[in-house]
């Protein structure tokens, strides 16, 4: 009997070092690593705010100036496997499609302010911009609005490196078409899960030039006229942080027209941020997921090593100590 037991903890102590040996290097390799088929949707709210609503009526433009409304985006994120595997990059990058649908509840219906499509390629492992793929953008106006334009992506776009550091990353800004720094600041528990907080400050100031009608600042006469697209955000991203994954966001974005003669307008102004439902479905998501990455990237290696050599070792006494002993007269 003690032979037997002595053999199943021996099988048992080599497969836990084996285990044990191979949790970084294999395991954990395999796991963190993103899916090139990527469904997600995320929903963000924010309430008194202030939007400009451009839309037609009787087939003019019309220019309303929102204030103190509730703003609704819908972000979809969507991977397109086929085209890292065209370049042949589908083993180290992914591409993913993410568009945003920005609405406001106007007399108690949610109506469309604006529509966005961008596709972004980006490592695998890290999460940064690779533009392996065609990365592109949407250029849309009120005559094209389905317009897309190429663009060279930098920084980390929908997700933050596995095993995230308490370090200053580079983040996109697609208002701004360059990635600044984003700093770590805190932990924070939500729904009791830990998350690392990163804030990336964006002083407002002009991004663009561009010829816009005069009526959106309220004159009568038609033409265009030369205004400055000014900008502003103070983001804050809430992490998780073996997978990298957001689990909240929120913006206080400061985005106006500005245009000599006449006073300054704004297009988005105020705070929105994840819904409660988003934050809570995304913890429960990636809560168990998370810690299970954890575990293997860190403490199995050394469970598994001493485990399996505490098994060997049992297992190889018992069955030494199994061997019959010389009978005495």
């Amino acid at each position: 009997m003690r032979r037997v037991l002595g053999s199943v903890a021996t099988v048992l102590g080599v497969l836990l070092l084996g285990i044990g040996i191979l949790a970084k290097p294999v395991l954990y390799d395999r796991l963190a690593t993103v899916s090139l088929d990527q469904r997600s949707t995320s929903t963000s709210e924010g309430s008194g705010m202030s939007a400009l609503y451009a839309h037609e009526v009787d087939g003019a433009a019309v220019f309303d100036k929102l204030e103190n409304v509730t703003l609704r985006s819908t972000r979809q994120v969507i991977g397109i496997p086929g085209r890292a595997k065209a370049a042949g990059k589908e083993g180290e990058q992914a591409f993913w499609q993410t568009t945003v649908r920005s609405q406001a509840q106007i007399d108690g219906q949610w109506t469309d302010l604006s529509y966005s499509n961008e596709g972004v390629s980006f490592s695998r492992k890290t999460g940064t911009a690779t533009n392996c793929c065609g990365d592109y953008k949407s250029a849309g106006d009120l005559d094209n609005p389905d317009k897309t334009v190429p663009v060279q992506h930098q920084g980390n776009f929908f997700k933050f490196p596995f095993g995230v550091e308490k370090k200053t990353y580079q983040w996109w800004d697609g208002d701004l078409g360059r990635a600044t720094d984003i700093q770590f600041v805190r932990e924070e528990k939500l729904e009791g899960l830990t998350t690392y907080v990163f804030r990336q400050t964006i002083d407002k100031g002009e991004v663009a030039q561009r010829e816009v009608p005069k009526g959106i600042f309220g004159d009568k006469t038609s033409g265009n006229v030369q205004a400055s697209v000014m900008y502003g955000n103070i983001r804050t991203l809430w992490v998780e942080p073996n997978t990298g994954v957001l689990i909240k966001g929120q913006e206080q974005v400061e985005k106006s027209l500005s245009a000599d003669g006449y006073d300054d307008v704004a297009t988005t102004l105020g705070t929105i941020g994840y819904s409660d439902a988003t934050v809570k479905k995304n913890v429960e998501d990636w809560s168990s997921k998370g810690a299970l990455l954890g575990f293997i990237g860190g403490a199995l290696t050394p469970v598994g090593i001493g485990l399996g050599i505490l098994l060997i070792a049992v297992g190889i006494f018992l069955t030494l100590g199994a061997r019959p002993g010389r009978r005495t007269a």
